[in-house]
């Protein structure tokens, strides 16, 4: 989406070449959205300036104007040279006329609005929908042209036939619109069920889709809520199809492979049904994560394990965490928080050291958990690498020791002191004040905030 300052250096440049009706000029009025094409009206009509950014009416010139030259007039502060434009771009056909005529059935002068509203209510074909239908639809929520909408809607309905109308509004490119059309209908009984079944798959808007899926859910049957929500491909449809349906209605086949689903909602769901069914899935948690199975179905198996509850062996977990497989080493690292011994300790720095960014923040949390298994000499393995990434997990681990170690880990790193906030009745140990001195002296700090930080330390101005 374009600034305000981008806006007007592109209308700048379209005034230059309104006379000549530049293609570019066009393509951009006529590729922006409708929220794009309203900041584009909004900024254009803005009169703060000595001189408007499309400049002079009395330099704009509408006698046998194209299209283009009409729509940029048409956006402009002076509303007679607007109602002027308006009356050519009544006059004219295209994308270009049926979108500005659009935007100004919200103009603050009423004979522009009413000019402009007449003539987009005698504009109903199907293609000229598609471009003033998004339009009308963001102006609904305004004041001004609020009424417009309904009204162009049931024109259009009365030329073209309501089921061609919405079929056409729901395969529109502007969300709004889609969503809107969906909504309507299935609500006017337009679509139904068998709609709803055979669109799910394919969808990709999560608001038409949650629409989908309500239908499904409240008209379908449980062999259709089975197929089309338990194997759907969104975790609001798994989740919904396991709250609608009973245990006595779910097939275990299904359940049980919802027990190790990707959605902690889903997992927690399964386990409900699956214990309704008088079974344990602690079991099939057990068997599947000391199985052969796919690495990433193992880890949620383990994750299960934890979810319910279930100690491990700390062996197991250390194992799993030092897996090659990048999934399991994630679920082995966040299961090792709070379990980690001094032996794992340069292994664990290894792990932040290593490239792959969640691996080395899990790892991070099991020392951050332990602080007592390690110094800040071992630290400066992070702290002296040449990769300021690594570094970075240094300091953050360092500053994880809160109090005024987080004090010594920013002055270390040369954080922004615009907005720390200092340990407060407690004072740091000699060593602290010693290291808080020998960093206040190297760096280069203004002289409030190193006032400050030697105040709260207690060291001697």
């Amino acid at each position: 989406m374009q600034t305000p300052a981008q806006i007007r250096e592109q209308l700048s440049l379209a005034t230059g070449r309104a006379q000549s009706g530049l293609a570019e000029t066009e393509a951009w009025l006529v590729s922006a959205t409708a929220r794009e094409l309203l900041r584009i009206d909004h900024y254009a009509r803005q009169a703060r300036y000595p001189v408007p950014v499309l400049g002079r009416a009395k330099d704009w010139k509408l006698k046998n104007a194209t299209p283009v030259v009409a729509a940029l007039a048409s956006m402009h502060p002076d509303g007679r040279l607007r109602e002027q434009a308006v009356r050519v771009l009544c006059a004219s056909v295209g994308a270009v006329s049926d979108r500005a005529l659009a935007v100004r059935v919200t103009d603050h002068v009423e004979v522009v609005r009413e000019l402009a509203e007449q003539e987009v209510l005698r504009r109903t074909t199907v293609a000229r929908a598609e471009r003033i239908v998004p339009l009308l639809q963001r102006i609904s929520q305004r004041w001004r042209g609020s009424q417009v909408l309904g009204r162009y809607l049931r024109v259009l309905v009365a030329a073209q036939g309501e089921e061609s109308v919405w079929a056409c509004l729901r395969s529109s490119g502007d969300f709004d619109v889609r969503r809107t059309a969906f909504r309507h209908s299935f609500e006017n009984g337009l679509l139904g069920l068998p709609d709803a079944v055979g669109l799910l798959p394919r969808e990709r808007d999560q608001v038409v889709r949650r629409k989908l899926i309500q239908v499904i859910a409240d008209s379908g049957t449980p062999e259709v809520v089975a197929g089309s929500l338990l194997r759907g491909r969104s975790a609001e449809s798994r989740v919904l199809g396991l709250v609608k349906l009973t245990a006595a209605q779910l097939d275990s086949v299904d359940v049980e492979q919802l027990l190790v689903d990707r959605s902690v909602l889903v997992r927690l769901w399964a386990r409900l049904r699956w214990q309704e069914m008088g079974r344990d899935p602690v079991e099939v948690y057990a068997a599947i994560a000391r199985s052969a199975a796919r690495s990433a179905v193992r880890a949620r198996a383990y994750a299960g394990l934890a979810e319910t509850g279930t100690e491990l062996d700390r062996a197991e977990i250390a194992e799993v965490a030092r897996s090659a497989d990048v999934a399991l080493k994630k679920i082995g690292l966040s299961l090792l928080r709070g379990k980690a011994v001094a032996a794992e300790v340069p292994w664990l720095l290894r792990e932040m050291g290593g490239g792959e960014p969640t691996v080395a923040r899990l790892a991070g949390d099991v020392l951050g958990s332990s602080p007592q298994l390690w110094s800040l000499a071992d630290l400066a393995v992070l702290k002296d690498s040449p990769d300021p990434v690594i570094r970075r997990r240094g300091w953050w681990l360092h500053r994880s020791l809160g109090g005024w170690e987080a004090v010594i880990a920013d002055l270390e790193f040369g954080a922004a002191w615009d907005r720390q906030v200092l340990p407060m009745y407690f004072r740091p140990t000699a060593a602290q004040q010693q290291r808080i001195a020998g960093l206040l002296d190297t760096l280069s700090l203004d002289r409030g905030p190193v006032s400050e930080i030697a105040f709260a330390a207690g060291l001697p101005r």
